[in-house]
């Protein structure tokens, strides 16, 4: 008669760990010690395993507390300077929101006092020249160009002529965003902001270090830019220009990533440097026969520059400062 095999014959492996787990060698000496009426394992073993394991972590937390860097004096000097860096920056921007507020409730008193003054055709003419100078945000259709650095900043740049001062080459730097804000402004931008920040006539994009800055402001990437105006006439336009080659230079040789998007609407924010240089009377001052009282003619605005699409930020060679 056959005996009925087992139904778990065939994990030989298995069934050898569960019921024999100890190595042969150490299982003989066991049952030498068992044989000879001692215990299978001393107590003693067991308490050096434990001891030495305590030991053994005693000195890898010793080893990782002296591999971590000790703070020194000038990590401390480095981490009172950020904070301080960010509280200033936080402050200055709280600055500026409250003086475009306060800019706005300006505006608002004189187009009030003008209209008070019977003067309706001044506040058109200010605020046509608000519009030019870029003091206020406008709203329209236009494009979105976001740049970016290479995925890589080792990307090969072997070819064409770049002058990077510094950067490496795959890196947006200033003179690239000079050459293709002005390429815009050809291809019939109206208005451009990057990152948020207006550029008008007197708007200069520069570098500062490792840092592109506009206006002294600096840039975080990706560095997005909005320029407002017909999107398609500016995109036809763009691509075969100067820019758009250069652009289209910059995505193949140093791997610099670009989109490009229209929009229905956008929006570019004023040029909170904006500030009035000077002001005229609009005509000949009116004198009052009474000794005591006068008379303040009406005054109209005039800014420092008025923006004009095609010369507003004019491409300029970068000089570190």
């Amino acid at each position: 008669m056959i005996a009925p095999r087992r139904p778990d014959e065939s994990m030989t492996l298995l069934t050898t760990m569960m019921e024999r787990p100890l190595d042969a060698g150490y299982q003989e000496a066991a049952d030498r010690r068992a044989a000879a009426g001692l215990p299978r394992a001393t107590s003693t073993r067991t308490v050096l395993v434990v001891v030495l394991m305590i030991l053994a972590g005693f000195l890898f937390a010793v080893a990782a507390q002296s591999l971590r860097p000790k703070p020194t004096a000038a990590a401390a000097v480095k981490k009172e300077l950020v904070t301080r860096i960010e509280a200033l920056q936080k402050h200055g921007t709280e600055q500026e929101a409250k003086v475009a507020s306060l800019g706005k409730q300006v505006r608002e008193f004189e187009a009030l006092a003008l209209q008070q003054s019977g003067g309706p055709d001044l506040t058109t003419t200010i605020k046509d020249l608000e519009v030019q100078a870029g003091a206020v945000p406008l709203t329209g259709p236009g494009l979105t160009l976001t740049l970016d650095d290479a995925a890589s900043t080792q990307a090969d740049g072997n070819a064409g002529n770049r002058p990077s001062s510094g950067f490496e080459e795959g890196r947006v730097t200033s003179g690239d965003l000079q050459i293709i804000v002005n390429g815009l402004w050809g291809a019939g931008a109206e208005a451009i902001s990057i990152n948020g920040h207006r550029l008008s006539s007197t708007a200069a994009i520069r570098f500062a270090g490792q840092a592109i800055i506009v206006d002294f402001r600096p840039l975080s990437r990706p560095y997005v830019i909005t320029a407002l105006g017909d999107s398609q006439g500016m995109q036809q336009l763009f691509e075969p220009s100067f820019a758009g080659l250069y652009l289209s230079q910059l995505t193949e040789e140093y791997k610099i990533r670009s989109i490009m998007a229209g929009s229905d609407s956008l929006t570019v924010p004023g040029d909170s440097a904006a500030r009035l240089e000077v002001a005229q009377p609009v005509g000949p001052p009116v004198v009052s026969t009474a000794p005591s009282t006068s008379s303040t003619p009406s005054l109209q605005k005039r800014t420092t520059t008025p923006a004009s699409p095609s010369s507003a930020t004019p491409t300029r060679q970068e000089t570190s400062s």
